[in-house]
């Protein structure tokens, strides 16, 4: 009696492919960050637009480099700098996302990750398949 294993080359690649995770991950990270910043400027766009913003909110919105900790490898997306008055921006992003005493909540967060999920999950498929070889 025997058996043959078909496919176990393309197996054993990808498998080695993945102990070396630490190598790859921030590459497939950065290709998606792009997707998530561009959602998550729109949702700000549409959340702070009510004629009193300067779009400066918007614009100081940038991916960090990718990092790991305990958890894993992760890239981060959020508000940069200062505005033209000292406020920091991720100050006003954390307000506008969770609200205030006088100002409501409109998750900008929430609604951002959920509508680039589709695509960053497809990004980081393409970015997955092209690192390993498929």
């Amino acid at each position: 009696m025997s058996f043959e294993v078909m496919g176990f080359d393309e197996l054993a690649k990808e498998l080695d492919q993945l102990g070396k995770i630490d190598e790859y991950a921030p590459e497939i990270l950065q290709a998606a960050a792009p997707v998530l910043e561009k959602s998550l400027k729109a949702e700000v766009q549409k959340a702070a637009n009510r004629g009193y913003a300067s779009g400066d909110l918007a614009g100081s919105i940038k991916a960090c480099k990718p990092g790991k900790n305990e958890q894993g490898h992760y890239v981060a997306v959020t508000a940069k700098g200062k505005d033209r008055k000292g406020t920091r921006n991720n100050e006003k992003l954390a307000y506008l996302n969770y609200g205030t005493t006088k100002q409501q909540a409109r998750p900008v967060i929430a609604r951002s990750v959920k509508s680039a999920e589709a695509e960053c999950t497809e990004v980081i498929q393409e970015k997955f398949n092209e690192v390993t070889g498929k």
